[in-house]
C-alpha cells in the first residue's frame, strides 16, 4: 500500500513537470558561461616555474593597461628621457658621450630595466670589434632564452637557446665576462630574480574575472528576456492554463510580426526584463582591485591615476616611491659602470672620473631638505664635500671642473667694463684687445697711423702760427 502511494506521488510530480512547464529553450547557468564554476585556487594564479611566471608577467605587462602604466612609470622615474655624462676631463667626457650615442645607451637601459622588473631577470651583452679594442654593440637579451649557472654566487656559465626550443640542443655559449645579469629582489645565490608583478598575479586574475562578469552583464542588458504570463487570478475567477493553451499562446508569439502588435486574451501578460532591474555592480570592486595591483607593485595610486592624496599630504608614501626609484637607479648605474669601466680600461682612462647624472623626482619635502643642507653649509656646520654628496654630486669631478674654470679667461661682454679695467691698470691694452676680439696687428697699425696723423696735424698748426 505504501509502495502504491509512493509511485502515485512520483507520477503526479513528473506529470506536473512534463505537462505544465514548457522546457524548450531552457538552459543552466553553466551552459550560459562554462567558466562560471571553474576551479580557482592560488596554484592556478601563480605558476610553479620561473619560466611560466616570467611569461605570465610579460603577458600582463603587454595586455593589462594598469600594469604597463606602473612599469613604465617606474622606468620613466628612474632613467627619464636622458642621462647626462660628466667627467673631470672635457675631452674624455665628449668621447664618452659619443660612445653612449653610438651604442644607443638610453634605449638599452630602458629595455633591460623593463625586462628585469617585469620578468625578474635582465641580461645585457656587449660585443667587441674584431681587434678587441672597442665596444661595438650592446644587446639586451631575452632572459627566457638564457640558461645561467651559478656557483657560490658567481656566474660561471651561460648558454642561449632558441626562444621556441628553450633547453633543446647545445645552445650558444656566451662569455660570462661579456654578460651582465641583473636580478630583481633576489639573493645573490639565486639563478633568477622575482618579477615585480608577481605579488599582483591573483589581483590581476580577479580583475579579469570582473571584466568577464561585466561583459556578461552587458550582453544580458543588450539581449532582454521576454516573459509571457498565462492565466492567474482575475477578480473572483482563477484561470489555470493547460498544455494546449500554453502551446497555442507560444505559437501566437513565435509567428507574430515584431513590427506590429498582436491581440491576446486578457489572461495573457507579457513583460520584458534586461533594460531595468538590479544587476551585479562591479565598478567599485574593479577600482579596489586596481588599487590592490598598484600597491602590490609598490606604486602609489596618485602617481598613476592622479587620484587620492596630493603630493603634500602623502609624503610618507612618496618617500617610499623615491626609495624604489633609487633602487632602480642603482641597477642602471651598475649597467653603466659595467660598460664604461671596461671602456676606460681599453682606452687607458682609468685615472679619469666619469659621473652619471640621472633625472630627479623632486618632491616638496626633497626641496626642503636641500634648502636645509644649504643653510647648514652657510653656517659652517657641514663641509662642502658632504653637501655635494647629499646633492648626488661627485666632489672630485666638481673640483676638477672648478680648476678648469679658473684657467679660462673672464667672460666680460661689456666693453665699458673692459675699458675701466684698462684705465685702472688691472689688464693691459693687449689683453683688452683679445677680450674684445680685435686683431692685434691691425690695431697696432691703426694706432701708429693715428699717432703719425696727430704729429702731422700738430706740425701743420705750428707752421701756420709761425707765418
Amino acid at each position: 500500500m505504501k509502495t502504491k502511494n509512493k509511485k502515485s506521488h512520483q507520477s503526479s510530480v513528473f506529470s506536473l513537470t512534463d505537462n505544465q512547464l514548457p522546457t524548450s529553450g531552457l538552459c543552466t547557468v553553466a551552459a550560459l558561461d562554462s567558466g562560471a564554476f571553474s576551479k580557482l585556487n592560488v596554484n592556478e594564479a601563480i605558476p610553479a616555474t620561473w619560466e611560466e611566471r616570467a611569461k605570465k608577467a610579460w603577458e600582463y605587462y603587454v595586455e593589462e593597461p594598469i600594469v604597463a602604466n606602473v612599469i613604465d612609470a617606474w622606468k620613466a622615474f628612474a632613467v627619464g628621457d636622458e642621462i647626462k655624462i660628466t667627467c673631470d676631463d672635457e675631452d674624455v667626457k665628449w668621447e664618452a658621450i659619443e660612445l653612449a650615442d653610438k651604442l644607443n645607451l638610453h634605449k638599452l637601459l630602458s629595455d633591460i630595466l623593463i625586462q628585469t622588473i617585469v620578468k625578474g631577470s635582465g641580461y645585457a651583452y656587449k660585443r667587441y670589434n674584431k681587434a678587441g679594442n672597442d665596444i661595438e654593440q650592446l644587446l639586451c637579451l631575452n632572459p627566457l632564452s638564457i640558461k645561467a649557472k651559478y656557483i657560490q654566487g658567481e656566474l660561471t656559465e651561460a648558454k642561449q637557446y632558441s626562444e621556441d626550443r628553450i633547453g633543446a640542443g647545445n645552445g650558444i655559449t656566451l662569455p660570462v665576462e661579456q654578460l651582465l645579469h641583473l636580478k630583481w629582489r633576489a639573493p645573490i645565490f639565486a639563478s633568477q630574480g622575482n618579477s615585480m608583478i608577481l605579488p599582483a598575479f591573483q589581483s590581476i586574475e580577479l580583475l579579469r574575472d570582473y571584466r568577464r562578469a561585466q561583459a556578461a552583464i552587458a550582453k544580458r542588458w543588450t539581449t532582454p528576456l521576454r516573459l509571457v504570463k498565462v492565466g492567474g487570478q482575475f477578480g473572483q475567477k482563477l484561470i489555470m492554463p493547460d498544455q494546449k493553451m500554453l502551446e497555442t499562446i507560444r505559437g501566437v508569439f513565435n509567428k507574430m510580426d515584431l513590427r506590429s502588435g498582436v491581440v491576446v486574451p486578457f489572461f495573457v501578460d507579457v513583460s520584458t526584463h534586461g533594460a531595468e532591474g538590479e544587476v551585479l555592480s562591479t565598478q567599485k570592486d574593479i577600482q579596489d582591485v586596481k588599487e590592490d595591483i598598484m600597491v602590490a607593485m609598490g606604486m602609489n595610486r596618485a602617481i598613476v591615476s592622479a587620484e587620492g592624496p596630493n603630493f603634500a599630504t602623502a609624503s610618507i608614501a612618496f618617500r617610499k616611491v623615491l626609495i624604489v626609484i633609487r633602487e632602480l637607479k642603482q641597477y642602471a648605474k651598475a649597467v653603466l659602470r659595467w660598460i664604461f669601466d671596461d671602456w676606460q680600461e681599453i682606452n687607458g682612462y682609468q685615472e679619469k672620473s666619469i659621473q652619471f647624472i640621472f633625472p630627479e623626482l623632486d618632491l616638496n619635502n626633497e626641496l626642503d631638505v636641500k634648502k636645509l643642507l644649504l643653510e647648514l653649509f652657510d653656517r659652517g656646520l657641514i663641509s662642502k664635500n658632504s653637501l655635494q654628496l647629499k646633492m648626488d654630486l661627485n666632489p672630485e669631478v666638481e673640483l676638477a671642473k672648478r680648476d678648469n674654470e679658473r684657467k679660462k679667461p673672464l667672460d666680460i661682454p661689456d666693453a665699458k667694463t673692459i675699458v675701466d679695467m684698462v684705465n685702472a691698470g688691472i689688464i693691459s691694452i693687449e689683453t683688452a684687445q683679445e677680450m674684445l676680439g680685435l686683431d692685434k696687428a691691425k690695431e697696432q697699425a691703426n694706432i701708429a697711423k693715428a699717432e703719425i696723423e696727430d704729429v702731422n696735424r700738430i706740425y701743420q698748426q705750428a707752421m701756420g702760427r709761425s707765418r
